[in-house]
C-alpha cells in the first residue's frame, strides 16, 4: 500500500510539473486562464519567475487586407491579431496566452479562428476562449484571426501573458510578463466606409423572413466582397459580386438562418462598411 502511494505521489508530481511547465497552455492543461483578466486563475507570473530576458508582450489588431494596424474595431469585421513577445536576451522559446473580454461585463468575445503560427492553439475553458501555446514556440510573433463583436458592444480589452522560457522543463528561470490593450468601438465606421467605398447602400426588407435584398449604387464598376455575420461574429454567408455603374441588387436567401440580428459587411479589400438586419 505504501509503495502504491509513492507511485501515485510521484505520478501526480510529474503531472503537476508538466502542466506548470512551458510545454502547453494553461487553459488546455488546467482548464483556467493565466492572464490578468478578471475571473482568470493564477497569473503566469506567479510560477514563471527568476529569468531575466528583458521580456515584454503586446497585442495588435491588423486589417486582414492591408495589414495596417488599427486602434478601433469595426463591429463584425475579422482582424488579424498579432501577439508579440519582445526580449533583450534570446530565450530558448516562448509561451503565451491571450483572451478578449467585453469591458462592460467581462464576458469573453470567443470568436478566435485560424491560428497560423506553429505550436499555438485555440482553447475553450470555463466558458471562455483563449489563444495560447500548445508547445514551446520558436517564434516570438504569434498570429490568429479574431472577429469583432456586434455594434453597441463597446470597448474590448485583450489581456495578454507572455513567457520567455529557458527550456529546462521547469518554471524556474523563465520570465513571464503581462499586458492589457483596449480597443474602442468605431461608431462612425458605416458612413466613413460608404464614403471610402464610393457606394450608397440599402438593405430590405428589414426585418426579413426569407430573403434579403442588398441594393447598392455606385458610379463606377467595383469588385466587392459581401459577407454576413451573426451576432457572435461568425460568418454565415458570403459572395464575391461585381457592382456596375448605377443601381445593383443582390439577393441572399436567409430562410434557414436562426432568428436574430445579423451584420452585412461589404469590402473592396482595402475599405469596408457594415450594416445590420433582423431575421424573424
Amino acid at each position: 500500500m505504501k509503495l502504491k502511494f509513492i507511485y501515485i505521489f510521484f505520478g501526480l508530481a510529474i503531472f503537476g510539473l508538466a502542466t506548470m511547465s512551458n510545454s502547453s497552455g494553461r487553459a488546455a492543461a488546467s482548464g483556467v486562464g493565466a492572464t490578468t483578466a478578471p475571473g482568470d486563475g493564477t497569473v503566469c507570473t506567479t510560477c514563471h519567475a527568476g529569468g531575466n530576458f528583458g521580456a515584454s508582450v503586446d497585442v495588435k489588431l491588423k486589417d486582414l487586407a492591408s495589414g495596417e494596424e488599427v486602434t478601433e474595431y469595426v463591429p463584425g469585421v475579422t482582424y488579424a491579431v498579432e501577439v508579440s513577445i519582445g526580449t533583450s536576451v534570446a530565450p530558448a522559446g516562448y509561451g503565451f496566452q491571450v483572451i478578449a473580454l467585453q469591458d462592460s461585463d467581462n464576458s469573453s468575445i470567443s470568436t478566435w479562428a485560424n491560428n497560423v503560427t506553429a505550436n499555438t492553439q485555440l482553447t475553450d475553458a470555463s466558458g471562455r476562449q483563449y489563444f495560447e501555446q500548445s508547445g514551446i514556440a520558436s517564434d516570438n510573433i504569434l498570429e490568429a484571426e479574431w472577429t469583432a463583436p456586434a455594434a453597441g458592444t463597446g470597448s474590448v480589452t485583450f489581456y495578454a501573458a507572455g513567457n520567455a522560457v529557458n527550456g529546462t522543463g521547469s518554471t524556474a528561470g523563465d520570465q513571464a510578463v503581462t499586458n492589457e490593450i483596449t480597443f474602442t468601438e468605431n461608431t462612425t465606421s458605416t458612413s466613413a466606409g460608404l464614403a471610402k467605398l464610393g457606394i450608397r447602400l440599402n438593405t430590405f426588407p428589414n426585418p426579413t423572413v426569407d430573403n434579403l435584398t442588398l441594393m447598392l449604387e455606385t458610379e463606377e464598376s467595383k469588385d466587392l466582397i459581401v459577407n454576413i455575420y451573426n451576432l457572435e461574429g461568425q460568418k454565415v454567408d458570403g459572395q464575391n459580386v461585381v457592382a456596375q455603374p448605377g443601381e445593383n441588387r443582390f439577393q441572399f436567401d436567409v430562410a434557414a438562418y436562426t432568428s436574430g440580428i445579423y451584420f452585412v459587411e461589404i469590402t473592396d479589400g482595402a475599405n469596408r462598411t457594415s450594416t445590420r438586419f433582423v431575421k424573424h
